[in-house]
């Protein structure tokens, strides 16, 4: 009996770990965007959404996307601000009500030269007022399929300040200050090719309910609205 329970204790004990280990994964920063695959013909345009999933009281953010500038070029990209007054704002003293020292870091940095999209916004090793959580949106990408061909959408942490190029930063940082940085990785693919399925919203390769599913919980919605 003693080592029946004494088995049943070490089975609790590891079930236990492995569930905080599995809740410990789940709730990291990540990088995501949607949708992840598309195809597009040459001279098509596709739109994707970058965004920061399972944040919590983010005041920060800094990504640079890359892609393969001899099959895409970049058309527009934009970051997400709430509004002209709230978003991603520095604030020197953190406090709201001194607007004086509160500004929005440097506008989106396109190079399709090099094939990259920079990001930043929020406060640079300084404070902030207020923080995003959830599924955040950082922004958009709309980009030109100039040549038949396959591009890989990677992103890397911004890193520097566009005005301050020898000074580093850490790019995804909590109210508290805790410094939340995501791994770099691959976002998704965008092909360019004739008989491209330019329906297929949500990048599956086909065009069938899902994507009508996508295109209707998105109606009446305007632009920026995450959902949209």
């Amino acid at each position: 009996m003693i080592k029946k329970l004494s088995k049943v204790g070490n089975f609790i004990v590891t079930l236990a770990a492995l569930c905080l280990l599995m809740a410990g994964t789940a709730s990291a920063l990540d990088i995501v965007m949607e949708p992840a695959n598309a195809q597009r013909e040459i001279g098509g345009k596709v739109r994707v959404h970058i965004y920061a999933d399972n944040a919590e009281d983010l005041i920060s953010m800094g990504v640079k996307v890359s892609f393969n500038p001899a099959v895409l070029q970049v058309d527009t990209a934009s970051k997400y601000e709430m509004d002209s007054d709230t978003g991603w704002v520095m604030d020197a003293d953190g406090d709201a009500a001194t607007t004086g020292d509160q500004y929005k870091p440097m506008p989106i940095e396109i190079d399709n030269t090099a094939g990259t999209v920079t990001m930043l916004g929020g406060n640079i090793d300084g404070t902030a007022t207020a923080g995003f959580s959830g599924k955040v949106l950082l922004g958009w990408i709309v980009f030109d399929a100039v040549a038949n061909g396959s591009s890989d959408i990677s992103f890397d942490l911004a890193k520097y300040h566009a005005n301050h190029p020898t000074e580093t930063f850490s790019n995804f940082v909590k109210l508290d200050g805790t410094v939340v940085d995501p791994t770099p990785d691959t976002l998704g693919n965008i092909c360019v090719m004739a008989g491209a399925v330019i329906g297929d919203i949500n990048g599956n390769n086909y065009v069938e309910n899902g994507d009508y599913a996508m295109l209707r919980s998105a109606m009446m919605k305007g632009f920026p609205d995450p959902a949209y």
